[in-house]
């Protein structure tokens, strides 16, 4: 399948992106897109943990916690699942493990 940056334009619903710092090998390409997305909610959290994230700890580690709360919030309407992404003092924001950016984003879950 060939992807271009201009398939971005072709989102159409709210889009995560979880990266592992500037030794992640998905670092610079994602950290791109977050740049060029400027027509649908996207958030973007980053700690500099690697390309392989924290995947192999217990249930997926941080990696794990944030991917099943993202789908619990788009999938399933889980207000407290959606906590973790939206507000002043959302559950990543205040991580200081995680470097949180939020574009075309809502305050409230």
């Amino acid at each position: 399948v060939g992807i271009t940056k201009d398939d971005l334009n072709r989102l159409h619903t709210p889009v995560a992106y979880i990266l592992g710092g500037p030794e992640d090998i998905a670092y610079p390409n994602g950290s791109d897109d977050i740049a060029r997305i400027a027509h649908v909610p996207v958030f973007y959290a980053n700690s500099p943990v690697g390309h392989g994230g924290t995947f192999q700890l217990a249930n997926g580690g941080d990696y794990g916690r944030i991917a099943s709360a993202w789908l619990d919030w788009q999938l399933k309407g889980d207000k407290r699942a959606g906590a973790m992404f939206t507000g002043a003092e959302c559950g990543l924001c205040t991580d200081r493990n995680w470097t949180i950016v939020r574009k075309q984003f809502p305050e409230k879950p």
